[in-house]
């Protein structure tokens, strides 16, 4: 039985202490990679071997385009337990689909690759939002995917006291460091740490003016410029492609999301009404170029 939906940011209570680091990042460098993808094979294998023989220690893709065959996932949805702030929905399961926005984290889990991957896709003449489980996905038709392959940092999962999740963490890599300056930071942000003003102190961390931003996460609510805002207080979301600061003076960040009843919502985020709920997983990368 599931525990009723919160009403509150109030209501909202993780079960462990409170991180001392609220926005955990490490510099790094990333380049831009394109790989294609031959139908029939598992994406997570595609992925990892394509790390593997590049040697990046992780990486960051946008799935836009992308053809998968029968797939499963899961949605935002309440606690089934006294501890834990939200979990996920039973297990669903799409027929096949071309995913219209997705963004993929690639990185470690027990020592094989895994990634945490949220997607936008349309199926049965409606569009879907979810969190695909890395393991079911297998390519359809032969794709292209672009990116950013990571060296001097990794994402890695890790129990997260706080949460009590097992979620990626963010960790130095000097076994892939090289002698080029850093161009990028991984980060990851905390419960209740607002989505846009913590993106805009990492933009400080990384001495850029112009910075692109790629991730995912999930937020307890949130406000846009001019849309609805999404009340549920239980949610998944990506970042839409334009995320950062370059064409406009204050950072831009259009994101997609999911609330627990199904509900999808987009637009800018406004600042100071993102609050993380249970985590953002982010790439900054400096476009000064």
């Amino acid at each position: 039985m599931r525990r009723p939906a919160p009403k509150t940011l109030a209501d909202i209570r993780h079960p462990g202490p409170r991180a001392t680091n609220r926005r955990p990042h490490a510099l790094c460098r990333a380049e831009a990679v394109s790989l294609e993808i031959a139908a029939r094979q598992p994406l997570l294998e595609a992925l990892g071997a394509w790390a593997d023989r590049t040697g990046h220690s992780s990486a960051v893709f946008t799935l836009h385009g992308l053809s998968l065959g029968p797939f499963d996932y899961v949605m935002p949805d309440r606690a089934i337990d006294d501890r834990h702030a939200a979990w996920y929905s039973d297990t669903k399961s799409s027929p096949g689909a071309v995913l219209e926005e997705a963004v993929a984290i690639l990185g470690r889990r027990d020592g094989a690759w895994f990634a945490h991957i949220h997607a936008y896709w349309q199926g049965n003449n409606t569009y879907h939002l979810g969190h695909l489980l890395p393991h079911t996905l297998c390519v359809h038709q032969t794709s292209r995917v672009h990116g950013y392959g990571l060296r001097g940092a990794r994402f890695e999962a890790q129990p997260d006291p706080e949460t009590e999740f097992t979620l990626f963490r963010i960790m130095e890599d000097r076994n892939t460091a090289d002698e080029a300056p850093p161009n990028a930071l991984i980060a990851t942000l905390a419960p209740f740490e607002d989505l846009h003003h913590g993106i805009s102190e990492l933009c400080r961390e990384l001495g850029s003016t112009a910075v692109d931003v790629h991730g995912l996460g999930s937020l307890a609510g949130a406000e846009f410029e001019s849309s609805g805002a999404m009340t549920g207080l239980i949610s998944e979301i990506l970042l839409q492609p334009g995320a950062g600061r370059k064409n406009r003076p204050a950072l831009d960040l259009p994101i997609r999301c999911v609330d627990l009843d199904g509900n999808l919502h987009s637009g800018r985020v406004l600042a100071g009404h993102a609050p993380t709920l249970v985590t953002c997983e982010l790439l900054l990368t400096a476009d000064d170029g």
